[in-house]
């Protein structure tokens, strides 16, 4: 599937219902010269992208909690669920900056969820969910999802030093400060806003303060920061002069940093975003550059959500004025760009769009003050911007506001990342501040974040070089197991046949080497631990080949944070502070105690992960165990005679004959049906299409492979059910079991590659009737975790749960998507006496 992203080519519609006014401006035709809605859409054909969100329960843990999430996969600047890749990787990074846990999720329509379990024993740091597609990694690792998790430790009377220093680092390093001209440059004679931003050595901004000085020394203005380091100022620059500001930063540093020279003729683009409806654009020439430029064609491209309109402008005055109707434009960020009579990028100014094309989500509970243990019935009601309801995907998260405080401006939502910090470069500070407070000072704020922050999904001469390389990453639609087959001594064999063969009741797979030896088998849907056998036989039908399943798949290396808080990419981390961290991590101390009081009575399991290698012993002893097999043949026993395995064992196991090397009982009444074969503990024998078991030869196996060989009859066999009257014969190879970087064995190969992880049920206990665990204290701090709830045809879903012991603030978060890509989130909260 192609990424299909929405161009208006019929640019006088859409001009028509945009502009308000205009003066010397018309709607670009297709034939023009320069066309970028043609451009876009080749280039975003041949580069599809793709954006991740992860929702998690709560913003921090403690060791010993689970990390509970749900992934949300889109498609292009309109954010559709993507159906392009089958695959998402998450892992959980260490303060290391090392892969501490991975697991694959299998994404359908874009959705996905799952979990990390945290041992009781790790360390307090800041951690990080990293969550990709194979497609990401085409446009870097500041296009992943990152997210800082801090962890705190449950270590006694021992406080989390480790995530305070990662929390604080500090430097030698001077504050700083860079400044950034509306349109991108500053002209003599045009009066502009230059919008700043000042930095601490952290990377998180500082409160400043100055005066803009002139050649002589002479202040032309002053500048104050409003949030969060920035702001912005007006000047008019003069001929001949330079200018720098004088600097006062709040750690009472003190520094003095040139502005940018203007320039002696240029052209400028400037926005006044104020008005909730309309948008203001400027395009300003100075003297010099009207009279060289006078009645040439400029371009003005305004680019909104995939969205594409090209307008001519006139340049027959110095002035321009055209107004924009934002309701016609895409929720979130929309760039406009002026360009050249010649076709090159003059001035760009970015401006965030805020309509009410998200969706509209509701909530009804059946009372709004509820005592401890009640049960919660809550109904959901999700209607789009038409107020007509939607079928949507959604996930929510109930927590006890006074277990688990924080500071919701830096809350990380879906909101604020697929509508604000994917579309910029670097490090959004408080990102959820710009959505929670909708007064006309932090809509300002978020304007001068538009000026400071720049755009980074593509840059205009990549539309302009249609000279497209391939991707070199492809979008996976499911797992892949390969390897390499070789002849004894090594050399790669061509056209070899190699099967897989899955443990569960399903068909083998073949597929062929290539030149080098190689093979693979794509597509593949099978759930972690699942076991299968690699078989191979060379061009001649022969099985005299060595295989090599390659385990460690190419994976991304992991960019270290070199500072805790100026993170890569679009990564936002929430500082916790030690009053927070400590209320959630006295309360898991509690928790701790009553688990070990009640001894497995406990509210919130802690269960640990991990992967049991697949090793030779327990093959065979999990399966038959020492003493249950009738028969036990060893490796030296085997190998006295050589030859085909059936060779080496035919009359020298008690009653088995081997016809073609099919193993039979010898007695009369066996002999219609093959025995059982069991190769290193996963069972061969596959069913015909009409129910009959398929033979196993087992010559496919050189018998200087073999480590053991066990023979069970009647009774010993009835583990492995029906069929096992027949007797199943237990083979254990050399190789192949062992845990290697890659696992090579000689004609048939067993393994337990990595499939997709099943993510663990939230538990949630039940208080309908007295039980057991009535005494014990409920102090859960996630209430209630619901990763896929979705809404019917009406719009609506309901899901109800029971509060814990705790009293006070509830928080419920419900965040989302329907099946066209409109996003919504809905915070309610509730009391509990």
């Amino acid at each position: 599937m192609i990424t299909k992203i929405m161009y208006i080519k019929n640019a006088v519609l859409l001009f028509a219902l945009i502009f308000c006014f205009n003066l010397g401006i018309s709607a670009q035709s297709d034939h023009s010269k320069f066309n970028f809605t043609n451009d876009l859409e080749q280039f975003f054909s041949h580069y599809p992208f793709e954006n991740a969100y992860l929702q998690f329960d709560k913003p921090y843990y403690a060791a010993g909690d689970t990390i509970y999430f749900k992934a949300y996969v889109t498609e292009g600047e309109q954010h559709k669920p993507s159906e392009l890749s089958g695959v998402l990787h998450v892992d959980l990074v260490d303060p290391e900056n090392k892969i501490d846990q991975s697991i694959l999720l299998r994404l359908g329509g874009g959705i996905a969820w799952g979990d990390f379990s945290l041992p009781d024993s790790l360390p307090a740091g800041n951690y990080r969910i990293r969550a990709y597609t194979r497609l990401m990694r085409n446009y870097g690792e500041s296009n992943f999802f990152y997210k800082t998790i801090p962890v705190g430790s449950l270590a006694n009377d021992k406080k989390d030093k480790k995530l305070q220093e990662q929390q604080v680092q500090k430097t030698n390093q001077k504050p700083d400060l860079q400044f950034f001209p509306e349109g991108g440059n500053l002209v003599n004679g045009i009066r502009s806003k230059v919008a700043f931003k000042a930095i601490d050595a952290n990377g998180s901004g500082i409160d400043v303060k100055g005066i803009i000085l002139d050649n002589n020394n002479k202040e032309v203005c002053q500048l104050v920061s409003t949030h969060l380091g920035m702001g912005y100022f007006y000047l008019s620059p003069e001929e001949g002069e330079t200018y720098r500001a004088k600097l006062t930063f709040a750690d009472g540093t003190q520094d003095t940093i040139d502005l940018p020279k203007p320039e002696t003729s240029g052209i400028i683009l400037t926005i006044n975003n104020d008005s909730i409806s309309k948008a203001s654009v400027k395009i300003e020439a100075n003297a010099n550059y009207y009279q060289a430029h006078r009645n040439q064609e400029f371009l003005l491209v305004i680019y909104s959500g995939g969205m594409v309109v090209n307008v001519n402008c006139k340049l027959d005055t110095s002035i321009i004025d055209l107004g924009i109707l934002k309701k016609h434009l895409h929720s979130g960020v929309t760039r406009l760009t002026l360009f050249s009579p010649d076709g090159l990028p003059l001035c760009e100014r970015l401006l965030f769009i805020r309509n009410q094309s998200q969706l509209n989500l509701q909530i009804k509970a059946d009372k709004t003050v509820y005592t401890k243990r009640e049960k919660v019935n809550l109904q959901l009601f999700a209607k789009n911007r038409n107020d007509e309801n939607i079928t949507g995907h959604f996930s929510v998260s109930v927590i006890d506001e006074n277990k688990v405080p924080g500071n919701e401006n830096n809350e990380r939502t879906i909101l604020t990342d697929l509508l604000l910090t994917s579309e910029l470069k670097g490090y959004v500070e408080q990102p959820n501040y710009y959505f929670n407070d909708t007064s006309d000072i932090a809509r300002q704020n978020l304007d001068v974040l538009m000026l400071t922050q720049g755009y980074r999904r593509f840059e205009w001469k990549q539309i302009m070089d249609t000279n497209y390389a391939p991707l070199a990453f492809q979008p996976e639609k499911g797992l892949e197991i390969s390897g390499k087959v070789t002849n004894f001594s090594g050399k790669p064999l061509s056209n070899a046949t190699i099967n897989l063969i899955p443990s569960f009741k399903s068909n083998l797979l073949s597929a062929k080497s290539d030149k080098k030896g190689l093979f693979h088998f794509s597509n593949l849907v099978f759930m972690d631990t699942t076991h299968f056998v690699l078989n191979a036989v060379n061009s001649k039908g022969r099985n005299s080949t060595k295989i090599t399943y390659f385990t460690k798949k190419e994976e991304p290396a992991v960019v270290a944070n070199k500072k805790f808080s100026l993170p890569i990419g679009k990564e936002t981390v929430p500082i916790v502070s030690d009053s927070d961290m400590s209320v959630y991590v006295d309360n898991a101390k509690k928790i701790q105690e009553e688990y070990s009081q009640f001894k497995g009575k406990v509210l919130k399991p802690v269960i640990v992960r991990g992967r049991k290698p697949l090793d030779n012993k327990y093959r065979t002893q999990s399966l038959a165990g020492a003493g249950n097999a009738d028969q036990v043949m060893h490796a030296a026993e085997i190998e006295r005679i050589g030859g085909q395995l059936s060779t080496s064992l035919n009359g020298r196991l008690h009653g088995i004959v081997f016809f073609y090397g099919i193993p039979y009982l010898a007695s009369a009444a066996n002999m219609a049906r093959p025995m059982i074969v069991v190769i290193d503990g996963i069972e061969m024998n596959r069913m015909s299409s009409s129910g009959q078991p398929l033979p196993v030869n087992v010559d496919e196996i050189p018998s200087s492979q073999v480590e053991t060989i066990e023979v069970l009859r009647s009774g010993s066999a009835g583990i492995y059910g029906l069929g096992s009257g027949n007797g199943v014969l237990i083979i254990t190879t050399k190789e192949g079991g062992e845990d290697p970087e890659d696992i090579v064995s000689v004609g048939i190969l067993p393994i337990a590659p990595m499939g997709f992880y099943k993510a663990r049920e939230f538990y949630s206990p039940k208080y309908d009737h007295t039980n057991e665990n009535s005494n014990q204290p409920d102090l859960r701090s996630t209430i209630y975790w619901n990763p896929e709830i979705k809404t019917g045809k009406d719009g609506n879903a309901s899901f109800d749960y029971y509060n814990a012991d705790g009293t006070g603030t509830y928080k419920v978060t419900i965040e989302g998507i329907d099946d066209n890509g409109n996003i919504g989130r809905l915070v309610y909260r509730y009391k509990v006496e």
